[in-house]
């Protein structure tokens, strides 16, 4: 599957992020306090999120923890 230039640009900001996390924990804890803001410093940009829509942070760095995400039901 062929990603789109907006796609490879929010996967390089995720990965960007996530390097960030690893390296700095300083960094980590204001993303998860503030993802919003913490990411719109390091775009240098506006979000452009629909209104009410959120971003959590969740921290699982731990190795022995297994996280399961669920998903919103389909429609």
């Amino acid at each position: 599957m062929k990603l789109t230039r907006q796609q490879r640009q929010a996967q390089h900001i995720i990965s960007h992020l996530i390097k960030n996390c690893w390296e700095n924990p300083r960094f980590k804890k204001k993303l998860i306090e503030n993802p919003i803001k913490t990411i719109e410093k390091v775009t240098g940009k506006p979000s452009h999120f629909p209104k009410g829509m959120r971003i959590k942070v969740e921290d699982q760095s731990n190795s022995n923890i297994i996280f399961f995400n669920l998903p919103t039901k389909p429609h």
